[in-house]
């Protein structure tokens, strides 16, 4: 039963956490006795409850409800309608287990509850419902637990084997190896019924025998099933695959705002909508909020094939007049598809496009993308996974302020993830090729000699990368993570200086092949606060070395004066450089 949240009574909380529930029935009505409230005889019923006296339970939650500070209406009607279940009042457990709201996180588990009662009340068209009404979203205890509510709704006569009947009590006194070892008996004696290898599978996976499980559910699915169970078993599929569908199909819809704190605003980021590539001479920091909205639909194309559509939406802006110019909104929509290929071989396709605007009292374009990104993954245990990523996208820069933004960048990826209990590891190395254009851009010089001058500033690079993140579940409501990456660039033409003399002549100076080293750091601590709202806590660092930069001395100061004038003096940016950011976002999601 659940304890709802109410007014304090610690030393009878503190029992009954500790599972001392008589002591905490006796504190619980010493409680009462001075101040009568809901919560006190709430907790009576809970404790009388959970030492097996459901009716002495039922009469004190009833008179919490008409108590002064009534117990949290969800929480109530459920565990009535358990106390009503256990005294066989089967019709009137139904109506307490609907009553809970359907956004309460109980609300599932007391869908399932109340298709037990109806079927214990001689309702299995009601139960059918119920448990139909159950199953999107169902996480994998109450998947299990909607497998035997099914179990239940199946005519044993029409499957015509005492094996499946023993296999079913077996299964549902917990006895699985039992359960597992008459199911498949039955799967024998009655070749063309997925039914008992639907169970065989069932009991496999409540064991922790995953692969004969998967074995046994793909089995099924080549069987004779009805609607329901060919769903039952995609549901189990679903939990023991990785990918795309290990998710199963639905829809999802999210929506977060929050604010945030940049560093560095001109230099490039972390995230994937800072593609500007702007760069400056002072470093400018800022405060932002953004905003965001999500859509993701998951659906079935075939038994092992799972398809998705996404469109998310963001917009940032920074409060600093100097970079409210360089505030983002990025639109992107994705279409994948995964296929089962083979056993433990899993073969993806994703096409989508990103559309970049930037400013925001000068809103205008930024940069198009579309692109294809193919991968071929290995499942090669229970626990570990390798996978090959290849991506092309083609990029236009919007506008001829823009324009150095066009070109193409091709990502070849080979990553290992391994997932362990409640934490997953995945480590990778990439190699790059953004082929994207070159920046001039004219400046004025002290110089007498000098014209006019223009930096030559190319920003197509190949790379190589190396990374690691990670994600830890420690708590039911808390997640942690943290990706790690370190990448060797090294750009594809030399940066320059071009210079126009008084005297007419066009000369090149400081040419020099630029070539950096990222780190990126950025821990995540999110912490779920409902069913639907979530807070999460992010810091980003990136940490950039160069050897373009014009604060950097040079060994030999006469190389100034030379012909080739190769001085960092002349350098175009300030290639080393840090940038810290920080940002706290509230999420919903449906």
């Amino acid at each position: 039963m659940a304890l709802a949240a109410g007014e304090p009574l610690e030393d009878a909380r503190q029992s009954f956490a500790a599972g001392r529930y008589a002591e905490a029935e006796q504190q619980a009505l010493q409680a009462a006795e001075a101040s009568p409230s809901g919560a006190a005889l709430y907790l009576i019923g809970l404790s009388r409850f959970r030492t097996g006296r459901p009716e002495e339970a039922l009469e004190a939650l009833d008179a919490a409800g008409r108590a002064p500070y009534a117990p949290e209406p969800d929480a109530w009607n459920f565990n009535r309608g358990a106390c009503l279940y256990a005294l066989g009042h089967f019709e009137e457990a139904e109506q307490a287990f609907a009553s809970v709201h359907p956004e309460a996180p109980l609300a599932r588990v007391a869908w399932i509850n109340a298709g037990f009662a109806a079927f214990d009340a001689g309702a299995p068209e009601r139960a059918a419902r119920w448990a139909e009404r159950a199953t999107p979203g169902a996480s994998a205890q109450e998947a299990v637990q909607l497998e035997e509510l099914r179990a239940l709704l199946v005519p044993v006569g029409a499957l015509g084997d005492e094996e499946y009947r023993q296999g079913l009590a077996a299964f549902d006194a917990g006895r699985f190896d039992e359960a597992r070892a008459h199911f498949l008996r039955a799967a024998a004696l009655m070749p063309d019924a997925g039914r008992a290898r639907l169970m065989a599978g069932a009991s496999a996976y409540r064991l922790g025998a995953l692969t004969e499980a998967r074995e046994d559910l793909a089995s099924s699915l080549a069987l004779t099933l009805s609607p329901l169970d060919r769903s039952t078993a995609h549901q189990y599929l679903d939990l023991l695959s990785h990918g795309l569908r290990s998710s199963g199909p639905g829809l999802w819809v999210s929506a977060s705002l929050g604010p945030g704190f940049d560093s560095n605003v001109l230099q490039v980021g972390v995230a994937a909508r800072d593609v500007s590539g702007a760069s400056a001479d002072v470093v400018t920091a800022s405060a932002f909020a953004e905003a965001s909205v999500g859509i993701t639909a998951r659906f079935r194309v075939a038994d092992s094939v799972l398809a998705a559509l996404s469109y998310g939406g963001s917009q940032r802006a920074y409060s600093e007049s100097s970079v409210r110019d360089y505030s983002l909104q990025l639109h992107r929509a994705t279409a994948a598809v995964e296929w089962e290929a083979a056993r433990d071989v899993r073969v993806g396709l994703l096409a989508g496009g990103d559309l970049f605007f930037t400013g925001l009292a000068d809103f205008r374009g930024l940069q198009a993308s579309v692109g294809a990104n193919a991968w071929l993954a290995w499942d090669e245990s229970d626990r570990t996974s390798t996978r090959l990523d290849l991506g092309l996208v083609g990029k236009d820069g919007l506008g001829e302020e823009f324009a150095y933004l066009s070109g193409t960048r091709l990502d070849a990826t080979l990553s290992q993830e391994w997932r362990l209990g409640g934490a997953n590891l995945t480590a990778w190395y990439r190699y790059r090729q953004d082929r994207i254009g070159t920046l001039e851009q004219s400046v004025t010089s002290a110089d007498e000699t000098v014209a006019s001058q223009t930096y030559v500033i190319p920003f197509a690079f190949a790379s190589h990368g190396a990374g690691a993140s990670g994600r830890w579940q420690p708590l039911p409501w808390l997640t942690a993570s943290l990706e790690a990456e370190v990448e060797w660039r090294r750009y594809l033409e030399d940066s320059s200086l071009r210079v126009r003399t008084t005297a007419g002549d066009t000369e090149t100076w400081n040419a020099r092949r630029r070539h950096d080293t990222r780190f990126v750091l950025a821990p995540t601590l999110g912490f779920r606060l409902s069913r639907h709202l979530r807070l999460t806590a992010r810091y980003e660092l990136l940490v950039n070395r160069s050897n373009v930069d014009m604060r950097l001395t040079d060994d030999d100061p006469a190389a100034c004066e030379g012909a080739e004038h190769l001085c960092h003096a002349y350098d175009s940016t300030n290639g080393n450089y840090e940038k810290h950011g920080v940002m706290l976002q509230l999420e919903a999601a449906w």
